[in-house]
């Protein structure tokens, strides 16, 4: 490496990443002495796989302070409380800006990581020319007037501007990505024919429970015990459909919910207040981005502000979606004048649909509880990724914890009021239950957890080179021991191309996308984890052995049920005996899965009775 360090004094430097052209990139190569460096790990593949020499980006910053650096990300995500934009970029309540902390997130991070790179390589070499598109021309050019365009760029998606859909045919799985665009449209045409199968009428007697974006198998037990209540139950999923197959049809149609659609809701003058409101808004976006002084000094690093190479993300993000935006606020304010709602459910504060609802309901002067979502780092360490990620409430009048854990680190790192929180368990998991009829030992689990966009270090691109490798590792170290092996992905983008790469070097290990990954831990006789995820919790509740393995260390300390024992944490080094010994020794094997069980019995109170204490304290509140 400091070879071509060297040899860059004298050469001219490409600067690429995913958006980059590499037909432009070739036509470069072909008439310049140039030296490559690459900004992230699709880029770096792709040039691996043609054999193109090249830098990696991430071997010039191991001397930055990337847990500075990354307290810095958040204060910029948190750029919407400013009182500028709490003045100007409101609608009924609803700041704008905020509903797309989690896909601005995405860019902020790729954005900050870039510039601290580039100005160390300018730094080093301010006498050389630079090639660069996008995102890193915009950089460069904050430091040099030598540069040159590199082609045109390839147009960025925002995350979850793409969703991965997962289908069933003849065994095999199939997964695709649609445009989100397309997504909201076939949901949509669902959502309008949902009203002729589904009974929408409200019985004026009874108290009405709204729901917001409820995965309706994962909280199936949940819904069904709705039904011993004398209430109506309200579902408002805006991002995710209530019902995509009949099993989904069936819960809800068992459960007898009411469905909100936009077809019940939406009139003459509903639209014609969108277009008022949208053409107002747009004007006053555009007439707000104009304000650059104060941006300036709040989006800087090292002194120089980053605002130039932010704003257009920002800009393309509200902008472009106005018109969605203001009319799912004026949708859900429909909502609640035409239905008397008592209180609101909800899982999180963060998402899209629940931070509109959330504002709603406060100006309705409507009760809000809030269910744990899953198991997370209970660590000071980790509260800033878990704050921003919607680990603590913020706006909901009450909060449901799954036990005495969550509980204390609510009061103590969350700063909730105690009297907010009421420990009922976890009513996912309320009817989840060992089953000796249904267990069996085919295969060794692997279940994997992404490496964490929302984190620096979680776009090194040495970090994922071994988080790969790792997962290769653990291929052949059970395929050696003669073991099946299944692997079921986290649902969310595979930048590594996980599926892909297993079937060229192991193609007798299965890749599962998509379901449910109870009905798997069932049929494993171990389960590994890739660091710290709910599925944890899971494989202790169905009495299996787990073992954690973090492949990517984010500093965010030693959670619960890390510090408890219950799982085995390990590294790759120690795995192949590790297995040998669990699988080999019932008496050690037993020892962890009691473990398991006593971490449950802290973690997960009232277990078998949460979905009814839940719905009873929901039924009686004033």
């Amino acid at each position: 490496m400091n070879e071509k360090r060297n040899e860059v004094k004298d050469q001219a430097i490409a600067f690429i990443d995913s958006s980059t052209s590499f037909s432009a990139l070739k036509k470069v190569i072909e008439h310049n002495k140039i030296n490559i460096i690459t900004f992230d790990y699709i880029s770096h593949i792709e040039l691996k796989n043609k054999n193109i020499p090249h830098i990696i980006s991430d071997d010039y910053s191991t001397n930055f302070n990337i847990k500075e650096l990354q307290k810095k990300c958040y204060t910029f995500l948190k750029w919407h409380d400013e009182k500028l934009v709490k003045d100007n970029l409101q609608f009924q309540d609803v700041n704008i800006p905020k509903l797309f902390t989690e896909q601005l997130w995405h860019s902020i991070i790729k954005i900050v990581k870039k510039f601290v790179e580039v100005q160390k390589i300018y730094g080093q070499y301010p006498n050389s020319d630079y090639f660069a598109s996008g995102d890193l021309l915009e950089i460069i050019k904050l430091f040099t007037t030598s540069y040159t365009k590199l082609g045109p760029e390839i147009s960025e998606n925002f995350y979850l501007d793409k969703i991965e859909v997962g289908i069933n045919l003849w065994k095999k799985e199939f997964v695709f990505s649609i445009p989100r665009s397309w997504y909201d449209k076939i949901k949509n045409i669902g959502e309008n024919l949902l009203q002729f199968f589904i009974n929408t009428t409200v019985n004026s007697n009874k108290k009405i429970v709204l729901l917001i974006e409820f995965d309706t198998k994962k909280f199936e037990d949940f819904l069904l015990e709705s039904k011993n209540y004398n209430l109506n139950i309200l579902f408002y999923g805006r991002r995710r459909p209530p019902i995509w197959d009949l099993k989904s049809f069936m819960i809800i149609k068992k459960s007898g919910f009411k469905i909100v659609t936009p077809h019940k809701l939406c009139d003459k003058s509903f639209f014609n207040e969108l277009g008022i409101a949208t053409d107002d808004m747009k004007e006053q976006i555009s007439f707000f981005l104009q304000n650059d002084d104060q941006f300036n000094n709040f989006f800087k690093i090292n002194d120089i502000s980053i605002w130039t190479l932010i704003k257009p993300k920002i800009k393309s993000l509200i902008r472009n979606r106005i018109e969605t935006i203001i009319y799912e606020i004026l949708l859900a304010r429909k909502m609640f004048e035409s239905y008397q709602i008592d209180s609101v459910l909800m899982i999180s504060e963060t998402g899209f649909t629940e931070q509109i609802v959330v504002k709603q309901a406060k100006n309705f002067g409507i009760p809000m509880f809030r269910l744990q979502e899953g198991l997370y780092y209970d660590t000071p360490e980790a509260y800033d990724n878990e704050s921003m990620q919607g680990a603590y409430p913020e706006l909901v009048d009450e909060y449901f914890v799954w036990g005495d854990i969550f509980k204390d680190d609510a009061i103590k790192n969350g700063g909730i009021d105690p009297q907010k929180i009421k420990v009922f368990g976890s009513p996912r998991f309320s009817n989840l239950l060992f089953n000796k009829s249904l267990d069996s030992e085919e295969f060794v689990l692997l279940a994997t957890m992404p490496p964490q966009i929302e984190e620096i270090v979680g776009h090194n691109v040495r970090n994922l080179e071994r988080y790969l490798a790792s997962i290769l590792n653990i291929c052949k170290i059970v395929s050696n021991q003669k073991k099946n092996l299944i692997i079921k992905l986290h649902p969310t983008f595979d930048v590594l191309k996980i599926s892909k790469n297993l079937k060229k070097k192991f193609p007798n290990v299965k890749v599962i996308s998509k379901g449910d990954i109870n009905q798997l831990i069932r049929k494993c006789s171990l389960l590994i984890v890739t660091g710290l995820s709910t599925v944890i919790t899971q494989g202790q509740i169905l009495q299996k052995p787990v073992i954690s393995i973090p492949f990517i260390d984010y500093n965010w300390g030693n959670p619960s049920v890390f510090k408890s024992g219950s799982c085995v944490v390990t590294n790759l080094s120690e795995l192949d005996e590790l297995i040998k010994k669990i699988l080999g020794d019932r008496m050690y094997k037993e020892e962890i899965i009691k473990n398991g069980n006593q971490f449950l019995e802290k973690c997960i109170k009232e277990r078998r009775l949460s979905s009814k204490k839940i719905w009873e304290y929901i039924s009686k509140f004033n």
